[in-house]
C-alpha cells in the first residue's frame, strides 16, 4: 500500500519563508515587520529575498492576494493550473492546496496574506469574504488585467505597503479599507469583462503550454550532473504532445507571449550563464553539454543574445 504524502499547512509566515530564499536575518526582519496582527504584505522583488524556483504542494490557512508585474511561472490552485505572467491579479482562499514552478529568475509585484478575522473585524457580516466571487467555491480566481488596470491595482498594493510600514496607530483600519477598495474594483473588473478578465484554466492552449514547459524543463535536468542536455526539436515536442508544430507554436505564444523556441533559448542562455559562472568547465565542454556541435557557433549564439562572448562573461564574474 502506497503511503500518502502529507501536504504541509502554511501560515502566512511559513508561506513567506517558503516562497523566498534569503538569509535567516532577512527572514527575521520580515517577521518583525509583520506588526499588524494576521496581515502582511511583501514585494515579489524584495532585494533581501529571491523568489524560489519551486514550492512543493502546500495548504494555506489564510487568504492570499497577489499581483504579477514581472516574472512568469506555473501556479497550481487546487485542481487548476495557471501560467502566470505580468498583468495578472490572483485571489486564493484558505484551505486550498497550491504549488509553484517558475520559469524565469526575476519577479515583480506584491503578495499579501491575511486572515478572515483581520479583514472582518468589527463587521456584522462575518461571511463577507465568502460573498466575493473570487473567493467562491473552487477557492481561486485569476484576473487578466490590461495596462491601466495593472497600474491601478499595483498602486493599491503600494498604498497598502506604505500603511503596513508606517507608524500610524490606525494602519490596520486603513489597510482593511484599502483591501475593500481592491476587492470592489476587482468585482467591477469581473462584471464588466466576464469574457476576457477571468483566466480560463481549462483552456486547451494553457494545457498544451503547461505540458510543453514541463517537457523541455525536464530535458535540461541532466545539466545538474554535468551531463548532456536532452532538449529536443520543436517537431519532437509537438509529436510528444500530439499536436502539429504550428499548433504548439500558436498555443504557447497565445499563453506566454513567446514562441516555444524563445522559451527554450532563454533557458539555454540561463544554463550557459550558470555554467560559465559557477563551473570550471571549458567553453567547448559547456557548448557540448548544451548540444552545440561547434563551440564557435555557441560563442556567436551567446554573444547575439547577451552582448558578451562566453569568455567575457566568465571574465566579468572573475573580476567582481
Amino acid at each position: 500500500m502506497t503511503k500518502k504524502t502529507e501536504i504541509p499547512v502554511f501560515t502566512a509566515q511559513s508561506y513567506r519563508n517558503a516562497y523566498f530564499q534569503g538569509t535567516e536575518e532577512s527572514k527575521r526582519q520580515a517577521a518583525i515587520r509583520a506588526s499588524v496582527a494576521h496581515f502582511e504584505i511583501h514585494r515579489r522583488d524584495d532585494f533581501r529575498f529571491k523568489c524560489k524556483e519551486t514550492i512543493a504542494s502546500n495548504r494555506l490557512d489564510f487568504h492570499l492576494v497577489f499581483i504579477v508585474t514581472g516574472g512568469e511561472g506555473i501556479h497550481t490552485f487546487g485542481d487548476k493550473e495557471y501560467y502566470l505572467r505580468p498583468g495578472m491579479l490572483c485571489f486564493v482562499s484558505p484551505g486550498l492546496i497550491t504549488s509553484w514552478q517558475t520559469t524565469v529568475d526575476d519577479h515583480a509585484g506584491y503578495f499579501c496574506a491575511f486572515t478572515s478575522d483581520f479583514f472582518q473585524k468589527g463587521l456584522k457580516d462575518q461571511e463577507v469574504l465568502a460573498n466575493y466571487p473570487f473567493f467562491h467555491d473552487d477557492g481561486s480566481a485569476v484576473l487578466n488585467l490590461n495596462e491601466p488596470q495593472t497600474e491601478y491595482f499595483n498602486r493599491l498594493f503600494v498604498e497598502i505597503e506604505e500603511e503596513y510600514n508606517s507608524d500610524n496607530t490606525y494602519k490596520a483600519d486603513l489597510i482593511r479599507a484599502l483591501l475593500n477598495v481592491l476587492f470592489q474594483k476587482a468585482i467591477k473588473s469581473v462584471d464588466t469583462d466576464k469574457g476576457g478578465c477571468l483566466v480560463d484554466a481549462g483552456n486547451a492552449a494553457q494545457r498544451i503550454t503547461k505540458d510543453f514547459i514541463r517537457l523541455y524543463q525536464k530535458d535540461f535536468l541532466p545539466l545538474i550532473d554535468q551531463e548532456v542536455s536532452t532538449v529536443k526539436s520543436l517537431a519532437d515536442y509537438a509529436a510528444a504532445l500530439a499536436v502539429t508544430q504550428n499548433h504548439l507554436n500558436d498555443s504557447v505564444k497565445s499563453v506566454t507571449g513567446k514562441t516555444p523556441g524563445e522559451l527554450i533559448r532563454e533557458r539555454t542562455l540561463k544554463e550557459a550563464t550558470q555554467l560559465l559562472t559557477y563551473t570550471s568547465l571549458s567553453i567547448s565542454e559547456i557548448a557540448f553539454l548544451l548540444q552545440f556541435e561547434d563551440p564557435s557557433y555557441f560563442a556567436r549564439f551567446f554573444r547575439k543574445y547577451t552582448g558578451l562572448s562566453p569568455k567575457e562573461q566568465r571574465q566579468n564574474v572573475s573580476s567582481v
